[in-house]
């Protein structure tokens, strides 16, 4: 392949990640596809020592810069690091500074989207960071904690208590101050026809107050896909009864249950969107209404749907409103999160899965 690009950009790279069935001689195709694709850089040796750069080297500097997130990979449990993502003989690449002192990667330790309260109950969640037996997956070195924005006291050994905080300045969102009551909630509900019109109820309410359909309001459903749409349809029959409009993203119309339309649009003015959690990647809105929390509660012991928890929330950049049906265990893991604040006490157990700092 003869390479033709001078830079790529890559966000959300963690949904770019395939298992071993699908590696190219033990490399991600993806990403050694966009590696073979880039023209080596030629900046004059100037611009490579002020980048830090060697103006010599076995390895040509390549513009290829990517983003991502572990905690929102929906599909897979891989880690991108840049073995996994080009082989060992560029292990380097991202690890390390440059001659410089410039680093290869910068984990971005301040949040300015979602509120303080819900980033970390979507943080506290999403690991199982309270959950009776033990952290399911997440960072497991003070360093790696705090290099997403928490300090920790204790030490992530086996049977030993540690204290996770945010302190306030990494989570500046202001809704919270300026609001002064609580923007998470969670509520049960006994049955599905209850959470529908509660949730329909809530819109309304957020309607009346003066917030915008689209854009504003967003509702995402945790259903499993071969029972998402029926719960989009009560959804949708209760937000008609109220007399609003919902659009589904690539319906053909509003109030359409179908797949249709124009699949880049996610939006539809007047109408609130409901969407599952796939789709909602990528958007936000003030008000996030996330339901059917008993679908995660089911196999709350599988990382896929806690991190399918965390995405939906931290959607929100303002409140969030979350519920489900009927009454489990992880109901009370959530309970005790949102009780916890800022700050997680725990009993740390080696995690199911580690995720790299």
């Amino acid at each position: 392949m003869l390479p033709f690009l001078d830079a790529i950009l890559v966000d959300e790279g963690q949904d770019l990640i395939f298992d071993e069935r699908y590696k190219y001689r033990g490399k991600q195709p993806f990403y050694w596809l966009a590696y073979q694709a880039l023209r080596p850089a030629q900046p004059t040796q100037e611009a490579l020592l002020e980048l830090g750069q060697p103006p010599t080297g076995s390895e040509p500097l390549r513009r290829l810069i990517w983003a991502y997130d572990e905690a929102q990979s929906l599909d897979n449990l891989l880690i991108p690091t840049a073995r996994e993502l080009f082989g060992e003989g560029l292990s380097d690449l991202v690890s390390g500074q440059y001659h410089g002192g410039m680093r290869k990667s910068e984990v971005m330790h301040r949040c300015y989207r979602t509120p303080e309260p819900i980033l970390v109950a979507a943080h506290a969640l999403g690991m199982g960071l309270l959950r009776p037996e033990g952290m399911l997956t997440g960072i497991t070195t003070k360093d790696g904690w705090r290099a997403i924005g928490y300090e920790v006291e204790g030490q992530f050994h086996p049977g030993r208590e540690v204290l996770l905080y945010r302190p306030k300045e990494n989570t500046p969102n202001p809704v919270p101050d300026l609001w002064g009551q609580p923007v998470l909630q969670f509520s049960t509900y006994r049955s599905r026809a209850e959470e529908v019109a509660a949730l329909a109820k809530g819109v309304k309410q957020a309607l009346e107050e003066g917030f915008a359909p689209s854009h504003d309001l967003l509702v995402v459903l945790l259903a499993r896909p071969a029972e998402w749409y029926a719960l989009a349809r009560l959804l949708g029959q209760a937000l008609n009864r109220e007399g609003i409009d919902f659009f589904i993203p690539a319906a053909s119309a509003v109030n359409a249950l179908n797949s249709q339309g124009d699949r880049s649009r996610f939006w539809h003015e007047g109408a609130v969107t409901v969407s599952g959690v796939a789709r909602a990647k990528g958007n936000e809105a003030e008000v996030v209404y996330v339901a059917g929390l008993d679908f995660v509660a089911q196999r709350e012991a599988e990382i896929e749907a806690r991190n399918q928890l965390f995405v939906a929330l931290t959607r929100s950049r303002g409140f969030a409103y979350l519920s489900g049906v009927g009454e489990h265990p992880f109901y009370d893991e959530v309970r005790r999160v949102m009780a916890s604040g800022s700050s997680f006490r725990f009993v740390f157990r080696r995690p199911k899965r580690e995720l790299v700092d």
